[in-house]
This record gives structure tokens, sequence and C-alpha cells, in this order.
């Protein structure tokens, strides 16, 4: 493929820029405060586990969209259980709807009802005394954005039509709560992007502009403040509404019940091996150091990879592609236009 004289100038410009925000990423080290940091006791006593995952598809044809989400729940320890559900659906792209809006509430449907699913299936399997683990943060699962009315044109497998996008977050909200309140959920994230520890371990206010954690972290390991042996750091806390993160930290006055009795919100990174990056961890109630690292520590046998089975299984028999997809309407019978035909692109 050419690549053009002014795309090469492009990059060479970024470069120089990337080069600069660097060089300041660099200097923060003098700025960067040590952090207390506790080991995990691996070879105590294990503790049941509950995992879900969820997978989803979003197809836009030339006169629908298509969604499909499906999600696994599975148990470990004592016994194994796994169990599966699934929600499918369309929209007629109709001229009157407008077909882009349509495409949009689509997939901010096939998202929610995901979370939903989630939490849906570790609900069914978890009991007092076991660890529910969720894939991502507590605030991807609270996650609060705009919630658009759901057209009569958006048609539902197995289930009502919901009214909003916004009867689907407060599902969610509440099965959580549910959860939490039977048992102990732990949400573990793979990708880092907050700062929520930038005011903690930096000297100086100012920074969390150019730096976010997993920078931070990445500077206490270059100086040797953090061990090679799995553990996790000082557990910091978000204790009112306020202090979400944005735009958790903005709900609407009727909703904010829903995230109430969901805090005080434990937040803290671990490492569960040598060889596997930080994870960030999120817990709804306030944990002690001893109490999390009680929590974390039963998860040793689980974790011997680095990442959690539970999760890991979870992901692997929900995973849903495209391809896939299109075999199942194929062999429903349908066959939709794409639309894309004349530039050699088919289902």
């Amino acid at each position: 493929m050419p690549v053009s004289s002014e795309l090469v100038a492009g990059f060479v410009s970024l470069f120089k820029s990337l080069e600069k925000d660097l060089s300041v990423v660099e200097e923060l080290m003098s700025l960067v405060k040590d952090v207390n940091v506790y080991l995990l006791k691996f070879g105590g006593r294990g503790v049941d586990v509950v995992a879900s995952d969820s997978s989803r598809v979003v197809k836009k044809f030339r006169v629908a969209v298509v969604f499909a989400v499906q999600a696994t729940g599975v148990k470990f320890g004592s016994k194994s259980v796994l169990v599966n559900d699934a929600v499918a659906g369309y929209s007629i792209a109709s001229p009157a709807s407008g077909f882009e809006s349509i495409d949009d509430i689509v997939k901010r449907v096939a998202m929610f009802l995901s979370r939903e699913l989630e939490v849906l299936m570790v609900e069914k399997l978890v009991n007092e005394g076991e660890v529910a683990l969720f894939d991502g943060s507590v605030f991807t699962f609270l996650w609060y954005a705009k919630h658009p009315e759901i057209p009569e044109t958006l048609a539902f497998s197995g289930r009502e039509r919901p009214g909003t996008v916004r009867d689907i977050w407060r599902s969610t909200a509440t099965v959580l709560s549910n959860v939490v309140e039977k048992t102990r959920a732990v949400f573990i994230a793979k990708t880092i992007r907050r700062s929520y520890y930038i005011n903690k371990i930096l000297q100086e206010q100012g920074v969390d502009k150019v730096v976010n954690d997993i920078i931070l972290l990445d500077l206490l390991k270059k100086r040797g403040s953090l061990p090679r042996e799995p553990h996790f750091i000082e557990p910091i806390y978000i204790e009112n509404v306020k202090d979400l993160p944005r735009p958790l930290a903005n709900l609407d006055e009727e909703d904010v019940r829903y995230i109430e009795k969901l805090l005080p919100i434990t937040i803290t990174y671990t490492t569960f091996s040598p060889r596997a990056p930080p994870y960030q961890v999120t817990v709804p109630g306030k944990l002690s150091a001893e109490e999390l690292g009680e929590i974390l520590s039963s998860l040793a046998p689980y974790t011997s990879s680095g990442y959690p089975d539970p999760l890991r299984v979870a992901h692997a028999r929900c995973r849903l592609s495209w391809r896939e997809l299109s075999l199942l309407l194929a062999k429903a019978g349908f066959v939709l236009p794409s639309g894309r035909e004349l530039l050699g692109e088919f289902m």
C-alpha cells in the first residue's frame, strides 16, 4: 500500500511531541512518594469462586441492525458449575426513525444488556461465603450516560422490550446490590486508564493530565519500590457519590440511591504473579488492608497463570464473533443485504 509523504511528515511531527511528553513523565520520578505494599499470602484457605463474562456483536445491514449478547457464569471450588444466557434482537432501519440513531441505540442497548447478563449469571450461582469475580471495574458496570428511549422497532428475543436504556442500567445496579449483600464482589480490570492514586503518591498537584495510575506504578517499579512477589498496594476509598468518576458523579437525583448501596468502594492494584501485569481491583465496601489481603490471597489456587482462571474460562466460553453470528443468521434463514456488495464485501 503506498504511503504518502504527508503521512510520513505527520508521524515525524507526532514523534517529536511524544518525546517531549515522555520526558515530562520521566521527570516525575522525583515527585513520586512510596506507598505501602502488602504481599499476598498464598497457600492458605481457598474459597469457592464465581465469575462471569459476556460477549456481544452488533451488525448493521442496509435494512436492519441486528445484535446478539451471550453471557457465561462459572463456579470453581468444591464443585464446578457452568450456566449460559443470551439475548438477541433487531431493529428495522426505517427512514422515519433515522438509521444512524437506531444504529447507536442498538449498540448502547447491547452494551448495557451485556453488563446486566453478567451480574445475573453471578447472582444465579453465588452463595454466602464465596467470592464473585467480575471482568472490569465496578465503575464500568455502573457507567452512567445518555439513556435514550428504546424505539418500538427494536425487538428482543426471550424478554420484554425495556422502555429505556436506563431501565437496563437500573436493573444491573439492583442485581449487583443483591450480589454485594450476599457475598464479596471483586472487580478486576485489565485496562488501567484512571488516576485514583495521583494525589496519594505524588508530592505535587497539577500533573494528573499527563500521567495515570499505570504510569505511576511503572515509576514505582523502576525505582524498586514494588516487590517481584505477588502483592497489592495500600487501598484507597471512594466514599461519596460526588467523588465518583464522571459521569457517575453527576447522577440524576432519582438514580443516586442505586449507587449509594454500593458505597464506599475500595480501590487497589494487585499482581498475582511475578510475570503478570498489575490489575486494578475495585470492591464495594470499605476493606482494610488485612481484609483485602485475605480476599486476594484466597484467590491463589486460581491464579497460577497470573490471572484468575474463573474469569479466563468465562471469557473463553462466552466469546461470540461476527462469523458465528452470521452462521446463526444463515441457519435461521436470514439473508440480509449489507449495502456494501458493490465493494466486494459479502456476509
